[in-house]
């Protein structure tokens, strides 16, 4: 019954985006519609997850044309009912920060609109992000426990500067400054692509050698390396999944999450165009996590994956049949015990002021110290906005 209710209300709204956009192609987004609501009935709410002992930060960066990207972030608990009430408690959360008002153009719009980009998961450390003239200015700040620590602008016309936040022991802070110089200097090995990520402590890196063949683990400090793993037996598996990809082609391969120390930990990566993989380290055992799983990310306890539709520019270059079998456009959480997976419709391209997506990022917090940072630490229905 719940399942029905999410696909009869899913349809609803996709027939009324449709009507309201309007267009010549009436006839084929009303059939597009219909295969929302028909895959839709796989999935449940997400308030079928009453142990989910965490948040979820999602930070949607979308085109904007002309004028660059946008970041339109929203924030979910599992008692999210829609992506409305997601982005309404974001900005619950970003009005509890000391920031300047954003300013708006002639015509009423946000000019330079400022975004929280990082949240660290006892919710004490923020990282926020303005872009402004043009894109060619950006402005980062950093606060801790709500107070404004530090604030980097960077002229993209020469270079942009980062904030990062690791942990340390059972806390955060931030990264030391020759920490984040020699990893600056990684970026620029040659032998190496610049496809790297850093676990949580900020004391390894992970990447890949040329022509993508090798992915690695090395300690920042020195350099060394600390594990390698063959990727042949993974682009073998990619090519029997996918039809459209022949032995010895150069697939594209991208990092995902990188969880772990030296002595042990995961990585997932995505392969080709739509296949995801979690690999262990030492042991080298891959667990194939299945299509289409966007921006991956595991909870830091394991039982929920987070990830997002494809988008591929709104379907752009896609074989009919492919585009037949990928998911609502959305916000996914699955249960890895149960299998079952929640789902937020969101569809920027069919929203009034938005856009196709660009990327998908997700963080998980802490619940006691999201809500503490909201000022209800026991509410019998969380935060304000969840009731």
């Amino acid at each position: 019954m719940i399942r029905q209710s999410i696909a009869k209300a899913l349809f609803i709204t996709y027939i009324a985006c449709v009507v309201i956009l309007g267009g010549d192609d009436m006839e084929y987004k009303i059939n597009e519609a219909e295969r929302y609501y028909m895959l839709s009935q796989d999935y449940c709410t997400i308030n079928e997850f009453e142990e989910m002992d965490c948040y979820l930060f999602c930070d949607t960066w979308l085109n904007k044309s002309t004028s660059g990207s946008q970041s339109k972030p929203a924030i979910i608990s599992n008692k999210t009912k829609n992506i409305e009430e997601a982005k309404a408690l974001y900005q619950e959360f970003k009005a509890q920060l000391p920031l300047e008002p954003d300013k708006e153009d002639e015509e009423g719009e946000e000019e330079e609109e400022t975004n929280v980009i990082y949240v660290s998961p006892d919710c004490k450390w923020v990282v926020t992000n303005k872009w402004n003239e043009y894109q060619t200015m950006n402005t980062k700040i950093l606060f801790h426990e709500k107070e404004k620590v530090s604030e980097k602008v960077s002229d993209l016309r020469k270079e942009l500067q980062y904030i990062w936040i690791v942990k340390d022991g059972d806390t955060y802070k931030e990264m030391d400054d020759r920490y984040y110089k020699k990893i600056s200097e990684f970026k620029r090995d040659t032998e190496y692509l610049p496809i790297l990520i850093t676990n949580i402590e900020g004391n390894l890196i992970a990447g890949f050698k040329k022509r993508m063949n090798l992915l690695t683990i090395r300690a920042v400090e020195d350099g060394t390396e600390q594990w390698s793993f063959d990727l042949q037996g993974i682009q073998e598996e990619v090519c029997k999944i996918r039809d459209d990809v022949q032995e010895g082609d150069l697939l594209y391969v991208n990092i995902c999450q990188f969880e772990g120390n030296e002595q042990e930990g995961w990585l997932v990566i995505q392969a080709g165009r739509s296949s995801f993989f979690k690999i262990a380290y030492p042991s080298g055992e891959v667990t194939y996590l299945g299509e289409y799983l966007y921006s991956p990310s595991f909870s830091p306890d394991g039982k929920y994956l987070a990830y997002s539709c494809v988008d591929y520019d709104n379907g752009v270059d896609m074989y009919p049949e492919e585009y037949e079998q990928t998911p609502p456009s959305g916000i996914y959480v699955r249960e890895i015990e149960t299998g079952k997976t929640a789902y937020i419709y969101w569809n920027p391209s069919r929203e009034t002021g938005e856009d196709f997506m660009v990327s998908r990022a997700f963080l998980w917090l802490e619940k006691e110290s999201f809500e503490e940072y909201m000022g209800d630490t026991g509410g019998k229905n969380g935060p304000r906005g969840q009731e």
